[in-house]
């Protein structure tokens, strides 16, 4: 197997605190807004509860960032993060280091070598939860998912939805793009997967990132309203699965795909 993929070193000296200074310098706006997720506990529970089901035990995370969703699935046999962010791999790495099982990679997933690389794994599950949006190539970093996968194994992807929505929140995280149904459907189908199940979720969330990023033109959700929404959440969720157990609402602000590796 060929060594992790470096493009700049980290200093082992470095404190953690350090780490975070360094990720902010690299990622300001993204970073901050890992920072932030984090603390809306319920929507991140949500999301693991709709994509667990369908996980199984030797793990592929694409795009770890700081570790928010990575914690979810140390209880796999096999879990590997991977990063383009040398300071976010690092924290990564040092936040599991309890965990033999769990490692930290630095790369890009449309690099030929590091697909090469993954392969060699054997994993029955490719997590990437709000990362596609952000590559240029998404359709290579899908072919290079399916790759990692041994057959049988599974897709969970989840990415921001309605072009409509695309607004300075999008700008500053660097989205390349927002998806709808179709165009996620086609590009998962194009790179080899058997698409299993696309829905879009979290109604709720629509009129706030609306907000801010079309009508205020903010870089950043506010403290306040992710706070709020989390506190609101158990309803927000309650409801809108409630409403999709009649009706599965063609509208959301994100969209959850589950994609089967096809080896035909």
């Amino acid at each position: 197997m060929s060594p992790p993929l470096q493009f700049a070193p980290i200093d082992p000296a470095q404190t953690h605190e350090e780490l975070h200074v360094a990720a902010a310098a690299s990622d300001p706006i993204g970073y901050e807004t890992l920072r932030r997720m984090a603390t809306v506990a319920r929507y991140n529970d949500w999301i693991y509860e709709e994509i667990a089901p369908y996980a199984g035990r030797r793990v592929l995370e694409v795009g770890c960032g700081i570790g928010n969703m990575t914690d979810y699935f140390v209880r796999s046999d096999l879990l590997v993060g991977v990063d383009l962010l040398p300071a976010s791999v690092e924290l990564t790495r040092r936040r599991h280091l309890k965990y033999d099982h769990v490692e930290a990679i630095l790369g890009d997933i449309t690099d030929p070598d590091l697909a090469s690389q993954l392969q060699t794994y054997a994993f029955d599950t490719v997590i990437c939860l709000n990362v596609l949006e952000h590559i240029p190539d998404d359709q290579t970093a899908l072919r290079h998912m399916y790759a990692a996968l041994a057959p049988g194994g599974r897709l969970l992807l989840f990415v921001p939805a309605g072009s409509y929505m695309y607004g300075t929140l999008d700008v500053a995280l660097g989205h390349c793009r927002r998806y709808d149904h179709a165009m996620l459907s086609e590009r998962v189908a194009a790179a080899g997967f058997d698409v299993e199940r696309v829905n879009y979720l979290n109604l709720a969330g629509i009129p706030g990132w609306w907000l801010n990023s079309r009508v205020l033109k903010r870089d950043l959700l506010p403290h306040g309203q992710l706070s709020l929404f989390n506190r609101l959440a158990p309803a927000f969720i309650g409801g809108e699965r409630l409403l999709r157990r009649i009706w599965d609402v063609p509208v959301g602000q994100s969209l959850l795909c589950i994609a089967r590796h096809d080896p035909r």
